[in-house]
């Protein structure tokens, strides 16, 4: 299968009316490289049959979001950052705010929301929610269950993983203590509005399939998210280049702080 412009543009558009996800703000070598096996999986000739396949299953749509995200992570993924976050961010931040509002976005199956659960409940009590939002809804499924492969638990330490883990199967189940701190839901980085504040934002391994636009733009939304003092955490490949046009500043690899006061907005500014 060889589609020209033009039914990758129909597929685009028939797409976007159905479901609100726009897959131009997304990488289109790699993206393609996805639709084209998804097509190939579901039988189809060419991208018109594969969006009849889809439009004739109730679920059609569903499944193609959900493959289109990429579910890799496992609980304390890069641990050096959560040992960041524990010992210097968060403390700072709550010398500001007695309770952190923390979301996680783009948060897959919930290991990286699940490990911010361990470290509020265990350093922080009573001092921290966690939203965590994906466009994948089966993630958000087996998010919501908090029940983790012994794989996905390797790099928990062993003190979090007694006190609030329970053997369930061949993996383990995150206890009602750290599950009640976390709420999931949702959520399309790309469209939605977000109106609520923050003290602290993790998205990480995820702008790495959208469009440069698309990554200063959800950026931007993040800077606007956060709290004066605020921070963004991204992944080790996702380094922000041009982090000062956006407003943020950074002193540890990989966090973005949102300042206190001035220096804010430059980008809008300067033009």
């Amino acid at each position: 299968m060889h589609p020209n412009q033009a039914e990758w543009d129909a597929l685009y558009d028939a797409m976007k009316r159905k479901s609100g996800l726009d897959l131009n703000l997304y990488k289109a070598s790699q993206l393609q490289r996805r639709i084209l096996a998804m097509a190939e999986q579901r039988g189809a000739k060419n991208l018109d049959e594969f969006w009849k396949i889809l439009m004739a299953q109730s679920d059609g749509v569903q499944w193609f979001m959900d493959k289109l995200a990429i579910n890799v992570s496992e609980l304390f993924r890069n641990p050096e950052k959560f040992i960041d976050l524990q010992n210097r961010i968060m403390p700072e931040l709550l010398k500001r705010s007695p309770t952190l509002n923390i979301w996680s976005a783009g948060c897959s199956y919930g290991a990286e929301a699940h490990s911010l659960a361990c470290i509020v409940q265990n350093r922080f009590k009573g001092a921290g929610k966690i939203l965590g939002t994906d466009i994948d809804k089966e993630a958000l499924d087996q998010a919501r269950s908090g029940i983790f492969s012994a794989e996905d638990m390797r790099g928990v330490p062993g003190d979090y993983r007694d006190a609030y883990f329970a053997p369930e199967g061949k993996g383990f189940k995150a206890k009602d203590s750290i599950r009640k701190l976390i709420t999931f839901r949702t959520g399309n980085l790309l469209a939605d509005r977000i109106t609520e504040k923050y003290d602290l934002i993790l998205c990480r391994n995820v702008v790495i399939y959208f469009t440069d636009e698309a990554k200063d733009a959800l950026y931007q939304k993040f800077y606007d998210a956060l709290k004066p003092g605020g921070y963004l955490l991204v992944g080790s490949t996702e380094r922000i280049m041009n982090f000062q046009a956006l407003g943020f500043t950074t002193e540890i690899p990989f966090f973005y702080q949102k300042p206190i006061t001035g220096n804010q907005q430059t980008w809008r500014n300067a033009s």
